[in-house]
């Protein structure tokens, strides 16, 4: 939290819509031999990291590919052109849907076994109904041959000593028919069924995690292959463009030249929540790393107050007095420096 601070920042009209480095990471992790050796002005990369989130990867990417199909020739870039870049791009979205369809498969797998040994569990509670009947409610030796584990009578809590109390079962009822109930669902023959049921449904979940496993890894491979490129189409980039080149724009890019201070948030959109609670949204800013978020609450606040500062694009404010006017803006921040505030929101707390 901060404290109160003087009057806000002037207004400044609305920022270009660029991919900024406020939410790239370093790359330093790609900066191989390969691509150092087309870093040949130095600091000059540090104004265009790779993207760390994968959907900024993507729409910058995007970009990339179409600043490729407008300058590439012009440019005379070698080894990163537009068709490369878009394979990489499909290649990411193909696999990421993979990915998606197996962890729906998966979770499919997990209900079917989840509805399975809720069956088993039904069965279990009722064949120790019809065991106390005939062996006493209470453990003792004569329990030991059904199979009921830990010395106790209870259905156990795990799926593993579910699972095996059914195959257990099923030999006891086999060894000792006249302790089954046909007409209450007590048989061995019930018995092997659950037991099986829930035998299958692990072996199918386990086939669907490790079919996700290998999805993600694809996938994974796809978005490290991605962002390489990336990297590396920036490199060769920055190895014929001059600082203040406005293809770099083109590519969806900042220009070297430009400043090193955040451009402002461009505006503040305010939303009722819950009571008392009001979820407060920006679009992105320029280079910015951190967001200042301020708020005035009419009539409460003589001034406004720094109340968070966040690297996310929404805050959620809570505690708020209901049925009073409250006033929010945004100064986008990094390391340079600040900008100039967002316009002011409005609203009435709910």
């Amino acid at each position: 939290m901060g404290g109160s601070i003087g009057p806000r920042p002037t207004e400044v009209s609305e920022p270009m819509a660029y991919y900024e480095a406020a939410f790239f990471d370093s790359g330093a992790r790609y900066d191989d031999s390969a691509t150092a050796t087309l870093n040949k002005k130095g600091l000059r990369m540090a104004g265009n990291p790779v993207p760390d989130p994968q959907d900024d990867l993507l729409a910058l990417a995007e970009d990339m590919a179409d600043g490729c199909h407008n300058h590439e020739v012009a440019i005379g870039l070698n080894n990163n052109k537009e068709v490369p870049v878009r394979a990489d791009i499909l290649a990411l979205r193909n696999t990421e849907a993979a990915f998606g369809t197996a962890k729906d498969v998966r979770q499919d797998a997990v209900d079917a076994l989840q509805a399975v040994d809720g069956v088993a569990t039904d069965f279990l509670g009722q064949a120790r109904r019809v065991l106390a009947s005939f062996l006493g409610e209470r453990w003792s030796t004569a329990w030991e041959p059904t199979g009921f584990p830990d010395q106790s009578t209870a259905v156990p809590r795990s799926q593993e000593k579910r699972m095996n109390l059914c195959a257990a079962l099923k030999i006891y009822f086999t060894n000792v028919p006249a302790h089954e109930v046909a007409a209450l669902g007590v048989t061995a023959a019930l018995a092997d069924t659950n037991f099986t049921a829930v035998s299958n449904g692990r072996d199918l979940l386990g086939m669907k995690e490790q079919a996700q496993t290998t999805a993600k890894v694809a996938r994974n491979t796809a978005l490290t292959k991605l962002r390489l490129r990336v990297r590396n189409l920036i490199a060769e980039l920055n190895q014929f463009l001059a600082d203040d080149d406005p293809r770099w724009h083109a590519f969806g890019l900042n220009m070297p030249s430009d400043p090193d201070t955040p451009e402002p948030v461009a505006s503040v959109t305010l939303t009722a929540n819950l009571p008392t609670k009001v979820k407060a949204e920006w679009p992105r800013a320029r280079r910015a790393t951190r967001y200042r978020v301020f708020k005035q609450v009419v009539g409460a606040d003589p001034e406004f107050i720094n109340v968070e500062t966040v690297s996310e694009q929404m805050v959620l404010l809570e505690g708020l007095p209901t049925g009073q006017t409250l006033n929010v803006y945004v100064v986008a921040a990094n390391d340079a420096g600040e900008a100039a505030a967002s316009p002011t929101a409005q609203i009435v707390v709910p």
